[in-house]
């Protein structure tokens, strides 16, 4: 058993100070105050005075086992830790393979998915890669998110010339195929759309939703952050129609002449027009970060994405952007949630929800203390809970 004392607590709905109590995984009440030498047992205390306590954050795009190789085999960034996540929030996961899906495979991905579940973080994964036809375990997308537990979609990529060259009636073949798997088990079903910087932008997701009456809410296209005109009115015009939008969280401000925008840039973007909540933030972490030269024939430099985005986005959503917490949150917490069917569990913090929480110093807004599913993971600012081979 747990007790965290005299939290602010934004859940995200602003619930003022309470004390919370955990207990096998989930979060058991929330009192003004709870004694812990009232509670049978052995009880571990939190005093959480001054901190904000927030939902654990969802991180819906992740290269667990690692991307890149755009530069040639040194350039594989290598696999995520499971304290990489918790040293940064994320308590929920969902991993995918990126460009490389030669050297890297759907197997390789389910094992890690299943690792970091054992770790004690909770972890999903989409089949797939960029390509289509897809990669997949038992034969078809539709096997897989039937009969592999953590599979709850698959990824593509489109306007990218890395990716496949598609047309409407393949686009909408697969979607169909994702959205009966989807209803036969019970599961989201869901197409995350890796967006390329070709002028196509999202062309065919919205023809298909036209043409073929696609649900629009089965795409969450990502990457959808950048100065292009086109693009943002596209995602908004998407958002608008049900889907939710991916914001891709950056470390760092882009430089001024470089296209991409921040995510909180693009959430203020989306709030101005009343859609806030179809706007979801992933870091793209594992992911590799190429720079390439003047004609993209080749590449210069690489970086590598990581979930410490999440944390810069947030901070500049509310101290730069001054959003307020309960609405900067919901990229992070509500909406993802939304996204991968886990409402009754995640991303909120209530009596009967999983028992994933963040503490969260107000004056440095930095992260102070993580709990998931019940079991603390960092206690002031260390990693407390680390995966099987880390030291």
């Amino acid at each position: 058993m747990l007790v965290i004392k005299n939290a602010e607590i934004f859940a995200p709905k602003p619930f003022g100070k309470l004390d919370v109590l955990v207990g096998g995984e989930k979060v058991l009440a929330m009192e003004p105050c709870i004694d812990p030498a009232s509670i049978p047992g052995d009880t571990d205390e939190i005093d959480a005075s001054g901190m904000l306590l927030v939902p654990g954050f969802i991180d819906g795009h992740q290269h667990f086992t690692g991307g890149g190789g755009e530069g040639g085999f040194q350039t594989r960034v290598p696999e995520l830790t499971v304290s990489m996540n918790f040293r940064n929030g994320v308590t929920t996961a969902v991993g995918l393979l990126g460009t490389d899906s030669l050297t890297r495979s759907v197997e390789n991905l389910y094992a890690k998915t299943q690792a970091f579940n054992a770790e004690g973080m909770t972890a999903f994964m989409l089949t797939g890669a960029y390509w289509h036809p897809s990669p997949t375990i038992t034969g078809s997308v539709a096997r897989d998110i039937v009969f592999l537990q953590p599979v709850i979609g698959v990824k593509l990529a489109l306007a990218d010339s890395r990716g496949p060259h598609i047309d409407a009636k393949d686009l909408a073949s697969l979607a169909s195929d994702v959205q009966v798997a989807a209803l036969v088990a019970n599961k989201p079903g869901v197409i995350t759309v890796h967006t390329g910087i070709r002028t196509q932008a999202l062309d065919l997701i919205l023809e298909i939703i036209e043409k073929f009456e696609i649900r629009p809410s089965i795409f969450v296209p990502t990457h959808i952050n950048r100065k292009s005109g086109k693009l943002s009115d596209q995602a908004l015009a998407l958002a608008e129609k049900g889907a939710v939008v991916d914001a891709t969280c950056h470390q760092e401000l882009p430089e001024p002449d470089s296209s991409p925008l921040t995510a909180s840039d693009f959430a203020c973007i989306a709030k101005d027009n009343g859609l806030l909540d179809h706007v979801s933030f992933s870091s793209d972490a594992g992911g590799s970060m190429p720079i390439w030269n003047q004609d993209r024939s080749g590449i210069v430099g690489m970086g590598v994405g990581m979930p410490t985005s999440l944390m810069f986005e947030l901070n500049l959503l509310v101290n730069k952007k001054h959003v307020p917490l309960e609405q900067a949150l919901q990229p992070l917490t509500t909406t993802p949630a939304r996204i991968y069917g886990l409402e009754t569990r995640k991303g909120a913090i209530g009596v009967g929800m999983d028992a994933d929480l963040v503490v969260i110093d107000p004056a440095s807004f930095s992260i102070r203390d993580v709990v998931a599913r019940g079991a603390v993971a960092v206690k002031g600012e260390k990693v407390v809970k680390k995966g099987y081979f880390e030291a």
